[in-house]
């Protein structure tokens, strides 16, 4: 059963994976994790720009009703299977993630704040920030080793697609984040606010999915 709902944003890089990990160590075998980035449509159905080439950081690239139909039916008590999407490796065999419902559902992407039906969900959210340099940074080293993008690539996605989409669909929500942490030089010693909230909802034998009735924070509205 699903106690608690906690969203994790941010831009590309800032650290939404470290964080997760964080949360997985303080409270084992009681954690799940919901990744928006499995949610990729086919490249077939992207959007591309005016140069022909496919954005990806945009809400529309993501399959919206599956997202919102397995998030219904997991927090509903279902485990959830769905291929794992595989980025830029369209010949890789990539194994199902299943998530199953347990005490903690870890909610993770740069859109989690942006979709409505997301965001009505979440008991408490944090955003993660990071300097844009940083963000850069982290990007290249991922998409150079993991997904098979070249240095020119990773930059026209950075000034074209990504700051964009990060400024216009992302950074808005930072005001509406009941946490905002900082990353540039890891967030080790700024996550007590952030476990002592999770501990008050799960290790009590009172929990609640409700985010109207364990949410101290302010709610967030649509946009």
């Amino acid at each position: 059963m699903i106690r608690y709902v906690v969203g994790i944003t941010g831009g590309s890089g800032a650290g939404k994976t470290t964080l997760i990990r964080h949360l997985y160590g303080e409270f084992p075998d009681q954690v799940s994790t919901f990744s928006l980035d499995n949610y990729y449509l086919p490249k077939s159905q992207q959007r591309t720009d005016e140069n022909g080439e496919i954005n990806f950081d945009l809400p529309t690239a993501l399959d919206i009703p599956a997202m919102e139909l397995d998030l219904k039916r997991l927090l509903s008590g279902e485990t959830v299977q769905h291929k794992q999407y595989a980025f830029n490796h369209p010949d890789a065999t990539t194994p199902d993630v299943i998530i199953e419902p347990r005490n903690l559902l870890v909610i993770e992407g740069i859109f989690t704040l942006y979709y409505p039906f997301i965001r009505d969900k979440l008991n408490y959210s944090v955003f993660i920030e990071v300097n844009e340099e940083e963000q850069l940074q982290r990007r290249l080293k991922r998409d150079l080793e993991e997904r098979n993008y070249t240095h020119d690539q990773i930059m026209y996605q950075w000034e074209n697609h990504v700051k964009p989409a990060y400024r216009q669909f992302v950074l808005p929500y930072r005001r509406e984040a009941d946490l905002v942490l900082n990353n540039e030089r890891g967030f080790e010693y700024d996550l007590s606010e952030l476990l002592n909230v999770i501990h008050q909802n799960i290790d009590s034998t009172e929990g609640s999915s409700s985010r109207r009735e364990t949410n101290g924070g302010s709610s967030s509205s649509g946009q």
